[in-house]
């Protein structure tokens, strides 16, 4: 069986540009709170510089970091398994990338303001979008496949 992209298949690349784009302002955030605490680069939160701050504003550096951290960690599993299972159900991969990045902000919002047990809420929308994209690029592709 062939794989025929249809025009469907613009909702998902439109859900990537939009990860795409969401991690980019993590990383402004990044970008805007090395400016307020003074945490020059190559310091990643554990450096010299980083050594100066309370521990207050320590943490609130580090949370805000952390958020951009654990985005490129995940943004490549993330974009491969919207593309993949939007070549089988485009509609449904790309809802399931917009409700990824409902998830991202909530969790992202949440780790901000109340550490790493603010993320739950956030974490548990974004561990269900992206395991649905899983299931969906799987199962066709073993029934498009090995069953076909």
């Amino acid at each position: 069986m062939a794989i025929i992209i249809g025009s469907n298949f613009g909702y998902c690349v439109l859900a990537a540009i939009g990860i795409a784009l969401q991690c980019g302002f993590t990383g402004h955030a990044v970008m805007k709170a090395r400016k307020k605490f003074k945490v020059d680069y190559p310091d990643n939160g554990s450096g010299r510089y980083a050594a100066k701050l309370t521990e207050e504003d320590w943490l609130k550096f580090n949370n805000i970091k952390r958020v951009n951290d654990n985005y490129t960690e995940q943004i490549s599993i993330v974009l491969s398994m919207l593309l993949m299972s939007g070549l089988y159900m485009p509609r449904a991969a790309a809802a399931f990338g917009v409700s990824y990045m409902v998830g991202r902000y909530i969790y992202g919002r949440g780790y901000i303001a109340g550490g790493c047990k603010g993320r739950a809420p956030g974490a548990m929308v974004m561990m269900f979008s992206m395991l649905s994209m899983v299931g969906i690029a799987g199962y066709n592709a073993v029934t498009t496949t090995i069953l076909a």
